[in-house]
Order: C-alpha cells, then sequence, then structure tokens
C-alpha cells in the first residue's frame, strides 16, 4: 500500500485545518466581548430610556430633574433650565456604570461599607416606568475608589472615585449657569459700555462711539466672552450675600445683547476686593463672576476697532497695482498667469505682495495724515469694487487711509520698504 503514507497525512492536514477553522470563528464570535475575568457591569441603561434622575447626598444636598419634550429640566429642589452638556455627562455616567472588583457576593453586614447612610443615593426612573437606585457608600481604605451596590441586588462593589465623582452632583452643578441665554445665530445688536456694534447681512459694523470699522475677531471674541458669562458655584447661605455685595460694590460694565427675542442686559461690579458680582435680566437673582470672565468687558473702544487696511481675506485678486515714489508696477491675472503688460511674472513674486498686502496691518490710529503722499496700493478681487489704500508721509510717521473711510491709520515705515522692495523685485519669466 505504497499511498498509505499519503492519505495518513491528508487526514491529518484536514483535521488540522478544521481546527484552525473552528477556533477562527470562535474568536470572531468573541471579538468585543469582556473578557472572562472582567468585572461586572452595575448598572446598564439606554441613555434614551432615562426619564427621571433623582440625586440625595449624605448632608441633605442633591437634585431632581425631569425629561420634558423640550428637554431636560430641574424640578428640585428649584425648577430651573438645565445646563445641557453638564445633565448629558451625568446621564452617560449612569447609563453604564463599570465596577472595579466584586468585593462579596452576600455580604453579611453592608453597614460597615457606609450604606446605613450612603454618600450618594441616585434613582434612575426610565419611560416604562422601571426604576433602579445605585448607592454609594464609604471610600475604600487606599481612597482611589468607593463602595457601590445597586438596591435589590446583593451584591457588594466597589468603583472608581471619578465614577462616583461623575454622579455626586447637586442643583448648582447641573443648573444652567449662563447670565445671559440669547441666541447667537440670531444676534443683532451688541453693546457695551457705550459701544454699539450692529449686524447685517452676516457683518458687523461699529456705530458707537463713532462709526469705525470693527475688528471682527475682537467682536466674536465679546460674544463668546458673554455666552460663557457663568456665574460661581456657591454655597446657598454665601449667594444670600450676593445682592448685597453687588449692590455696594462699584460699576464695571454694562453688556446688552439683542436677537430676535428682544434684549437681555448683564451688569458687572467690583469690589474693593477684586471680586466680581452681576446681574441679569435673563436670570433671577444675584451671583459672582470668576475674574477670567470679566477680562473682555473692560476692553475700551480702540481695541475694537480694525487695523487691518485690506479686507479681501482669503480671496484670490484679480489685479495688483502698486505706486511708490513716482514709481509704479501692475499686475493682471489672466488664467494661472498673472501678468505685467505682455510679460508672464512670476506667480511665487506676486504672491508674496498679495500676502504682506493681505496682512498689512496699521500700528494705531492718527487725528490726520501726513502732508506729503508716498504711495499707493490697489487690490481688486473679481466682482468686487478695488480697495484702495493711500500712504502719506509727516517727517518720520507714515500715515494710511482707506478709500471711502475717514480713519487715519499709522503704518510702521520697515513695512512701506518692504512693499515697495516686493513689486520691484517681481521676477518676470522667460
Amino acid at each position: 500500500m505504497p499511498n498509505r503514507g499519503l492519505l495518513v497525512a491528508v487526514a491529518l492536514l484536514a483535521v488540522l485545518a478544521g481546527g484552525i477553522y473552528w477556533s477562527n470563528v470562535d474568536e470572531e464570535k468573541n471579538v468585543g466581548a469582556p473578557a472572562k475575568d472582567a468585572p461586572p457591569k452595575i448598572l446598564e441603561i439606554p441613555e434614551d430610556q432615562f426619564a427621571k434622575i433623582e440625586i440625595k447626598r449624605r448632608d441633605g444636598t442633591g437634585a431632581v430633574l425631569e425629561r420634558q419634550p423640550a428637554g431636560w429640566r430641574l424640578t428640585a429642589p428649584k425648577a430651573l433650565p438645565t445646563d445641557t452638556r453638564a445633565v448629558q455627562t451625568l446621564v452617560s455616567a449612569l447609563a453604564l456604570v463599570a465596577s472595579e472588583r466584586l468585593v462579596d457576593e452576600k455580604p453579611a453586614d453592608l453597614m460597615q461599607y457606609g450604606f446605613a447612610s450612603p454618600q450618594v443615593e441616585v434613582l434612575i426612573v426610565r419611560k416604562d416606568g422601571k426604576k433602579h437606585k445605585l448607592l454609594l457608600g464609604e471610600t475604600s481604605p487606599l481612597g482611589t475608589s468607593v463602595f457601590a451596590r445597586v438596591d435589590g441586588d446583593p451584591r457588594l462593589f466597589t468603583v472608581a472615585a471619578a465614577s462616583k465623582a461623575a454622579v455626586d452632583k447637586v442643583w448648582q452643578d447641573l443648573r444652567d449657569r449662563r447670565l445671559l441665554t440669547f441666541y447667537d445665530a440670531k444676534l443683532v445688536r451688541i453693546e457695551l459700555n457705550g459701544m454699539e456694534f450692529l449686524k447685517a447681512d452676516g457683518h458687523w459694523s461699529m456705530t458707537k462711539p463713532q462709526a469705525w470699522r470693527p475688528d471682527s475677531f475682537a467682536v466674536e471674541e465679546l460674544i463668546r466672552k458673554m455666552i460663557e458669562a457663568k456665574m460661581e458655584i456657591t454655597p446657598e447661605e454665601e449667594a444670600l450675600t450676593f445682592a448685597g455685595k453687588f449692590a455696594s460694590a462699584a460699576p464695571y460694565a454694562i453688556a446688552r445683547a439683542t436677537d430676535d427675542k428682544g434684549t437681555q442686559q448683564l451688569d458687572i461690579r467690583k469690589d474693593k476686593d477684586g471680586n466680581f458680582f452681576a446681574k441679569s435680566t435673563a436670570v433671577e437673582g444675584f451671583f459672582k463672576l470668576p475674574p477670567e470672565a470679566v477680562d473682555t468687558f473692560a476692553r475700551k473702544a480702540e481695541e475694537f476697532r480694525s487695523k487691518k487696511l485690506f479686507e479681501f481675506g482669503f480671496a484670490d485678486p484679480s489685479k495688483v497695482e502698486l505706486k511708490h515714489d513716482g514709481k509704479s508696477w501692475s499686475f493682471v491675472k489672466k488664467g494661472a498667469d498673472w501678468l505685467s503688460g505682455d510679460k508672464k511674472i512670476d506667480p511665487g513674486s506676486v504672491q508674496q505682495l498679495v500676502d504682506r498686502l493681505r496682512e498689512l496691518a496699521a500700528t494705531g490710529f492718527a487725528p490726520i495724515r501726513g502732508s506729503k503722499p508716498l504711495a499707493e496700493y490697489s487690490l481688486t478681487v473679481p466682482g468686487k469694487p478695488a480697495e484702495v489704500v493711500a500712504v502719506s508721509q509727516q517727517g518720520d510717521t507714515y500715515f494710511a487711509t482707506r478709500a471711502g473711510d475717514p480713519t487715519v491709520y499709522t503704518l510702521d515705515p520697515k513695512v512701506v520698504e518692504e512693499l515697495h522692495q516686493l513689486a520691484a523685485a517681481a521676477k518676470s519669466l522667460p
């Protein structure tokens, strides 16, 4: 039987292949499955099934949240709007509570672990009416975890201290702490200490104290600070003193925001110790503000003025002209080429000039322009009027004006000379 060895080899190969196949099948089944020795989950609830959350702390404080058609709302101890992000973080933390380890399947005495009076009790009511109560007892001896259990389940677990911190909340942690609740996409007017900014067609203009070009980044930063002006979380007994402290403090800033719903006002005051207190027409009460929340509100009008000389942004110009002390250069874009007269110009040379004009900014403002004309820069973007900046000189000081803009800007002389050199150095292509 000369083929007997071959048959045995084929049979062994078939057995081996089958073993590999079933091994791969088992591995695929186990992908994503928890390890056999992984600590069990204490709670696992779909986030969309949460209807109500009650938090009770050992000191008697806590909060009650109810999901309503318009979203989550605090219903006790006070009826208040909620901080959407804070509530979502809480729901996510409760949707999956993982243990660090199983301490005991059936502990004989739970009292020694702090469950006679838990540090935190969290009752979760689902949409179907089913209830779950998470109980957090004492901190473990090492201080890195907390003893935990679920009401109705005899098992005792530990959870990470961070898991406790995520659910150990009072109503002040979960309330909407904004002092101005306007909808920024609908803003039409911003006012700050006598300054006024109006929005039309997506652009901000400065109307008070004068009709100046605003720095759009500075205006957006002000709006962001108004949105982020949030009350500090303070004990309720301390908060009762804020009305008197506000009344005795010195005026610091008044900010107003107007959207399609109306105007909201924030009045900020500063006491002799450097503390900031505020009152808002959007929220009842008096509040304390952290110092970092109010720095932008002290800015002066000049800090909101634009120092940029050109407004073409990142648009690609089709024509650039420059005059300097009797000399002139003109660059016109046709297709992918830049031309000066009938000569092709190195596009990199023109791009350097365009980039420098895009960045051109004043060093400050002046009451009058210089008496000696020195240079003129003109830049055209397709479909828009040309932007023209004229430069003049008075002694060692350089001034700039924009066509149609009464403001006189001061310029760094080095920048004026750099633009002159870039225009003169533009290279012709062979």
